[in-house]
């Protein structure tokens, strides 16, 4: 009988789960627990060609921004007529200095500062009469002109403000790059006595129809931030009486809501609107040491009426004893953390309305202009392979046998640095593909980045400082020379004469004494 072989069979052996490193469902849940700070999903980029493909997928970067859900404070934009200034609230790696945050082009404009939200911030340029929209963290910017109803109904712009109006259901502040948002354009008639608005919106491309108040008390000055709370945004005006203009931009109203009876309060500064604790629109009163909080409230008869609801020694919170005085400022409110900046002889605290906590920031390198809080995530550069330009390439005379260093990131959806040791990181030789002078996934071909440290703001403001001590200087010069004393510098009529010629620039020569005589000279008018 034929002795049968028996085959031995191999069974196959059952496949090996991915290595931790290897399995990207899992470097995706690694991933979305990272901090949201500048500098962390492009060093993520760099490590490898699988990390980098893991977190350029679009459905990542939704996921990041969606697991977060508020985007961290980057800084603060400061400053309000002449050269913005930029100034990091974060350490290295993610410090980002003040020039990477503007391009140069924007650092060498004088243009008037107006807003800064949802990723965006706002200019004005008087002598194009155009606002221009900027987005630090992808360098996009547009340019909207002036609607000319503006001109033929002689409103001058003092301000305006921007807002992302995008629909998608749990949309995320603070990536809104792409997303479709509106600004409301607001100024005031050269009467003095009434203000004008009106919507732009990036969806159409056009200015809505002007929308106007009622004539009412002397307006002068409308230079503050505005606030943004609910479905409204409403600015502090100055005149004889200081007073609130609200736009609602669901009824596409504007309407004049008067302040509540205060005593002395030093400067505009001592105001700012703000939310308060059910979401509605309130009002803080800071005299020296003291803030109060006020709420704008309805009675039974249906009249709108401030209610004191609470007031509070802001020594005490700081732990401190008597400081300051006039010298205490509030020159900046955080709409989604309902804080505001108050500067004082110790310091810019933040000081977070809801809890009472403080946070002091310092002294150097402020400004005693307005504050604007600007947030975003690293995703503000939408795309990666942008970023990661802004991060800056490996160069092969940077290419050591034991290592290589990657600059930080550039820009602010990157990571910014003060110091080379603070901003860079090391990578084993072994990543280096020599044969095509590549790093894994990154391009050695582009230009490195520099390393750029924050220039202190008195380096910054002291061009600007001396020309306003030599313009100061000047006029001082035909005041006396003339025997006109110092107060009349305070004229209305002269204020508003100056504030023209800045807005026509060098488009028209200043008038003559032939062109002031005659029937322009002879009709008095007023004060208002």
């Amino acid at each position: 009988m034929a002795r049968r072989r028996s085959r031995s069979r191999r069974r196959a052996r059952p496949a090996s789960p991915p290595a931790a490193l290897e399995d990207e469902d899992l470097l995706r849940k690694i991933f979305l627990l990272l901090p949201p700070q500048p500098s962390t999903i492009p060093r993520v980029s760099v490590v490898c060609k699988q990390w980098r493909g893991v977190v350029r997928d679009p459905q990542f970067l939704r996921g990041f921004r969606d697991h977060h859900r508020k985007p961290p404070l980057l800084g603060l934009v400061m400053g309000h007529t002449g050269h913005p200034y930029f100034r990091s609230d974060l350490d290295p790696p993610d410090h980002i200095p003040h020039e990477r945050f503007f391009p140069p082009d924007i650092l060498s404009m004088y243009m008037d500062l107006f807003d800064c939200r949802h990723g965006r911030v706002v200019f004005f340029d008087h002598q194009l009469r155009e606002v221009m929209l900027f987005d630090p963290a992808t360098g996009g910017r547009r340019h909207v002109v002036v609607p000319p109803v503006f001109d033929e109904k002689d409103i001058g712009v003092f301000n305006a403000a921007v807002i992302c109006v995008a629909g998608d259901e749990g949309h995320v502040h603070g990536d809104c790059h792409t997303s479709p948002f509106q600004v409301v354009l607001i100024g005031i008639h050269d009467d003095n006595k009434r203000a004008f608005a009106s919507v732009y919106s990036s969806e159409t491309g056009t200015w809505g129809e002007l929308i106007s108040t009622a004539a009412i008390r002397y307006m002068r000055e409308l230079s503050r931030p505005s606030t943004l709370v609910g479905d409204s945004v409403y600015w502090v005006f100055d005149g004889n009486e200081d007073g609130i203009l609200k736009f609602d931009l669901d009824k596409h109203s504007l309407v004049n809501i008067e302040m509540p009876d205060f005593g002395d309060y030093s400067c505009w500064s001592s105001f700012k609107i703000m939310s308060t604790d059910d979401g509605s629109f309130g009002l803080a009163a800071l005299e020296y040491q003291k803030i109060e909080m006020w709420e704008r409230e309805v009675d039974c008869d249906g009249v709108a009426g401030w209610v004191l609801q609470k007031t509070f020694q802001m020594n005490t919170i700081l732990g401190l004893g008597p400081m300051g005085g006039m010298d205490n400022l509030m020159l900046g409110y955080d709409e989604d953390d309902r804080a505001i900046y108050v500067r004082t002889d110790i310091g810019v605290c933040i000081i977070q309305l809801d809890t009472m906590q403080f946070r002091n920031l310092g002294k150097d390198n402020f400004t005693t202009t307005a504050y604007y809080p600007y947030k975003s995530f690293y995703t503000a550069v939408s795309d990666l392979s942008v970023c990661e330009r802004r991060v800056g390439g490996i160069s092969r005379s940077l290419a050591k046998d034991e290592s290589i260093m990657v600059p930080a990131s550039r820009g602010a959806g990157a990571a910014g640095d003060n110091a080379a040791a603070a901003s860079t990181r090391t990578i084993p030789g072994d990543m280096l593909d020599k044969s095509n002078s590549r790093v894994q996934g990154i391009d050695t071909g582009l230009v490195p980045s520099r390393v750029l440290t924050q220039t202190r703001i008195d380096v910054i403001f002291k061009k600007e400082m001396e020309t306003r001590s030599k313009l100061t200087k000047a006029w001082a010069k035909w005041f006396r020379s003339n025997g006109i004393p110092e107060s009349k510098a305070d004229c209305p009529h002269f204020r508003n004469a100056m504030k023209l010629t800045q807005q026509l620039g060098t488009r028209l020569p200043v008038p003559t004494g032939g062109e002031l005589g005659g029937v322009n000279l002879d009709a008095e008018e007023e004060l208002p």
